[in-house]
């Protein structure tokens, strides 16, 4: 009991450590309890819950790697097998596409949603700020979001405003001022709101009064028609000096811009090839022809998206395995012609370097005003995927280089699938759409869309086409345009060249893989496969044949034209109905309706007979066509000159100095070469004008817009008038009781494609150079 007692006892008398360790325990315990009870607190009174924010990121990162882990399993498909055919190529190229935008969707939403839970700090920022203007003084906000920082106060802005307006200037906008520009009214008004949400709107001078949005929504951005009286007043990025262009004769400099071997290996084997026979004449002619006049060197940014390797489409490395070369072709010639025509170019085949070099410059993605200074690149030369990726890359600076892209679209953009107001409304949407350009920045390989500009490409070729005597004699030898087995597996197509084979010998240039006897065995027997051969093979290869046999696919290739100037007879295969998104899968989801009427169109409509047949070849037309084909004892080789060189050359050199599309000022053609016609019912201008050998010129189409213009062109008086945002407009539509006429209400969706059930178009038409059908006869004197 003692010991017990002693042992109770000096547990509570002796143990002062351990009450002060149970002191500091509870002294700990409700400093943790008040902090919670404080955040608690804190929590209830945000206007969001955290909970739902911390859910959203969740749901975005997750997103963002499910996205990111189908495109990579897209990417790493590739390459595996056979080249795949034209149609599953296109398809890899839409999907790279499609899963891009929905990565740039899920950036967007959550920069929407951070800005959403944020709101509250900042409209009470706002109403502060607002509060103290109303007494005459100037915020300055830090990271950018007030109107004066950077080091500049509300009383140089205003100078500089009134530097940048002068005096008695009327900013006032008239209804005829914004025919042209059907966003300026919105953007004024977001400028009234949002013009301190950067400072650097002030350091353009913007300082909150209407004439200040004006001009720079004018003149530093596109968006508004000029302020009277500063017609000759520019502060646009776009408009410099330059130094005058020369020719040049030499490739090195060229090679000396492509940095990656592996992808400019095809590229630099064409131009080397043809540099020194074909690209050096040329240019000595257009300098002979063309010396007289002053062009003006531009500084050009080449970004060339489908050779990165973000694109997954592996173009380059499958140039030399049957892979497709029509984008290949096209931008090696670009390329040339740029470099001949002497400006100054820089080349980016990455989105690394893409980064690199806008970052050089001073620009980055963060920034929401055009760099200050002297202008970044006069014009910017970009494929679709490339434009995604410049988006991706400089942020709210896309509005300072939209005007100057000029866009590699092979199949072209028509109207209706390139204005987002009009694809919502009209259901036209496309993975490759919506862009909102002025539709002639879209350059396409073949002049089949009047709305967008021809770029097109030179025809490697062997024989002199410009001599009368320069036919040759050719034994019954075919060759099938068709490399890739894949091509030739349509029940139809043995039937076609049984029938063929029992006039021609047949050869063939089709990459076969050992390891797919299906694919093998799709080749008849018959046929003489030299396999894939180079270049300079597949000319000597076109000398020694007669007949070049289509398949119905590739569609729109180089090829034919190739096969018809180096002396070759084209059997272009005839499609009936004709092929169009409604009942071909390769065109679904392209930015346009344009149906083919043929494999191949152009040598349909611009070349024809006895260089082109044209025939239904399960038909008696296939019979009649190889009967006369292979009577023929010579044949001459016929080559368009806008396919030639010295034609790329001029065509291209006429765009450089003559489009524009930053200020809207600039007429080309020249309006004397406007000739008006009136479509049938539901008829397209582009179908108007080709009726009358004609050409619908788009850049017209303003001068047509008014309800005057359409009662002169129709003869009918309208009863009554309205401006819509139609394809079909300029217009009218009449009925038993009335005459409706139809005005254009948004510059970009002029249409020459376009047509209405029940209208009659007024079609902008002009004539054009034989052989060159991108110029008027007038601009070739220009």
């Amino acid at each position: 009991m003692r010991n017990q007692s002693r042992t109770r006892r000096s547990w509570f008398a002796s143990p002062p450590i351990l009450s002060r360790r149970f002191g500091i325990i509870v002294f700990l315990t409700m400093i943790m309890w008040t902090y919670t009870l404080f955040t608690f607190a804190l929590y209830r009174t945000e206007p969001d819950v955290p909970e739902s924010v911390k859910l959203k990121e969740q749901i975005l990162e997750l997103s963002k790697q499910y996205v990111k882990a189908l495109s990579d399993e897209q990417g790493a498909g590739e390459g595996k097998n056979l080249p795949e055919a034209y149609s599953s190529y296109d398809l890899k190229k839409t999907m790279a596409v499609l899963l891009d935008s929905i990565l740039e969707r899920l950036g967007k939403l959550e920069k929407k949603v951070d800005h959403a839970i944020s709101n509250g700090t900042q409209n009470l920022l706002r109403n502060i700020s607002s509060g103290l203007h109303q007494d005459g003084v100037s915020m300055e906000h830090k990271d950018g979001e007030g109107g004066g920082g950077d080091g500049m106060d509300s009383k140089e802005a205003v100078n500089k405003a009134k530097e940048l307006v002068g005096g008695g200037v009327d900013c006032s906008l008239t209804e005829a001022e914004l025919g042209g520009f059907s966003s300026c009214k919105a953007k004024v008004a977001w400028m009234r709101q949002m013009w301190k949400s950067d400072s650097c709107y002030a350091q353009y001078g913007v300082d909150g009064t209407e004439c200040s949005f004006r001009v720079y929504l004018s003149e530093v951005e596109n968006w508004c028609p000029r302020v009277k009286g500063r017609d000759n007043i520019s502060l646009s990025l776009n408009l410099q000096e330059s130094d005058k262009a020369e020719i040049r004769l030499e490739k090195q400099g060229l090679f000396n811009l492509m940095q990656e071997p592996s992808k400019f290996r095809w590229i630099k084997t064409r131009i080397s090839r043809m540099w020194d026979t074909m690209w050096v004449p040329a240019a000595e002619e257009f300098r002979k022809i063309d010396g007289d006049k002053t062009r003006v060197r531009k500084k050009i940014l080449v970004h060339i998206g489908a050779l990165t390797k973000e694109s997954g489409f592996k173009i380059a490395d499958n140039a030399f395995n049957g892979g497709p070369l029509g984008e290949l072709v096209q931008w090696s010639d670009i390329l040339s012609t740029l470099h001949i025509l002497g400006h100054d170019i820089e080349i980016s085949t990455a989105t690394t370097t893409l980064g690199n070099l806008l970052r050089r410059k001073g620009l980055t993605n963060k920034m929401n005003c055009p760099v200050k200074g002297k202008n970044l690149y006069d014009l910017v030369y970009i494929d679709i995927v490339g434009m995604k990726q410049l988006k991706k890359t400089i942020g709210g600076q896309w509005q300072q280089f939209s005007c100057i892209l000029r866009v590699i679209d092979s199949f072209g953009t028509e109207p209706a699938y390139n204005v987002d107001v009009y694809i919502k409304k009209a259901g036209t949407k496309s993975s490759w759409g919506n862009w909102n350009l002025v539709p002639r920045q879209f350059f396409t390989m073949f002049p089949h869309t009047p709305d967008n500009s021809f770029m097109g490409f030179v025809v490697d070729h062997q024989m002199d086409t410009t001599k009368a005597d320069s036919s040759t004699k050719r034994t019954n030898r075919a060759l099938v345009y068709g490399k890739s087995a894949k091509f030739w597996t349509d029940p139809w197509i043995r039937r076609y060249l049984d029938k063929i084979h029992k006039k021609f010998e047949i050869h063939g240039t089709v990459f076969m893989n050992q390891t797919t006897p299906a694919m093998k065995n799709v080749i008849p027997d018959y046929v003489v496969n030299h396999g894939i051969v180079s270049g300079a093979e597949i000319q000597n290869l076109l000398k020694e044949t007669k007949l070049f046999i289509g398949l119905g696919f590739p569609y729109e290739g180089p090829a034919p034209l190739e096969a018809v100037a180096n002396g070759c007879v084209f059997l272009n295969p005839k499609f009936n109905p004709p092929k169009n998104y409604q009942n071909t899968k390769f065109f679904q989801g392209k930015p346009t309706s344009r149906a083919l009427t043929s494999q191949h169109p152009y040598t349909e409509v611009y070349i024809g007979q006895p260089h082109v047949w044209t025939v239904d070849v399960l038909g008696s037309e296939l019979d009649v066509a190889l009967d006369k084909i292979a009577a023929m004892n010579t044949t001459t080789p016929y080559l368009p000159f806008e396919f030639t060189c010295h034609g790329m050359l001029e065509r291209v050199s006429s765009y450089l100095q003559k489009q524009e599309f930053c200020t809207g000022e600039k007429q080309w053609p020249p309006l004397s070469t406007l000739q008006i016609k009136v479509s049938g019912i539901g008829q397209s201008c582009r179908d108007r004008c080709m009726e009358e050998d004609l050409i619908c010129e788009p850049g017209f189409f303003k001068q047509l817009n008014s309800r005057e213009t359409v009662e002169n062109a129709t003869a009918v008086k309208c009863s009554s008038a309205y401006a819509v945002e139609e394809i079909y407009a300029p217009a009218m539509e009449s009925t038993l009781l009335s005459t409706k006429c139809y005005t254009q209400a948004h510059h970009l969706l002029y249409s020459c494609a376009g047509g209405g059930s029940n209208h009659k178009r007024v079609c902008p038409c002009r004539d054009y150079i034989r052989g060159q059908v991108a110029l008027c006869k007038e601009c070739r004197g220009e």
